[in-house]
């Protein structure tokens, strides 16, 4: 049991990369999302519940994210009808998510994944793509998408920049 939230995180994981050999917007491709959804909010629910939180499993839980989007976007590329800005804005929100990391890592001595308002909120709007997708293919919505992932990630590099303890569930610039 001591384990079992770290073992839904390392099972999101291994669902993740699932992803990648499935027909985008396809049955299996939709069940495998609800399920890795179902493990993000599990894993942190059965840690706090059951007094299971450690720092390794909220670097797991944050790493099965990374593993999670990583594999989710790639996935998605098929059908998404992106152009060359698109991807470098995408490109782009990678490389300060990244800067953030370094500089996190070399301030804080760990990796530093900040559960933000905007993260979450990010990360919802990321599930949920999919099931928006099957009702509009507007590039419109990839881009409100794409301007709350580029906040989201400006704010984590700003909070790393500027705080001089690390508060990993920090919930914005304006609230402590």
């Amino acid at each position: 049991m001591k384990n079992l939230a770290n073992y839904i995180s390392i099972s999101r994981i291994f669902l993740s990369v699932f992803l990648l050999f499935t027909q985008p917007l396809s049955l299996w491709f939709f069940l495998i999302l609800i399920v890795c959804g179902i493990s993000d909010f599990f894993d942190g629910y059965v840690a706090r519940t059951y007094g299971l939180k450690s720092n390794f499993g909220a670097f797991l839980d944050s790493f099965a994210d990374v593993i999670f989007f990583f594999c989710f976007l790639i996935s998605l590329l098929s059908v998404l009808n992106l152009s060359y800005f698109m991807i470098l804005w995408i490109i782009c929100i990678f490389l300060i998510k990244l800067i953030s990391l370094v500089i996190g890592f070399i301030k804080f001595h760990k990796f530093t994944f900040i559960h933000t308002y905007l993260n979450k909120i990010t990360g919802a709007y990321l599930i949920l793509l999919p099931f928006i997708l099957l009702l509009s293919k507007s590039n419109l919505i990839l881009v409100i998408l794409w301007v709350v992932a580029t906040f989201a990630a400006l704010e984590e590099l700003i909070i790393i920049i500027s705080d001089k303890d690390l508060n990993l569930n920090r919930k914005s610039i304006f609230k402590k």
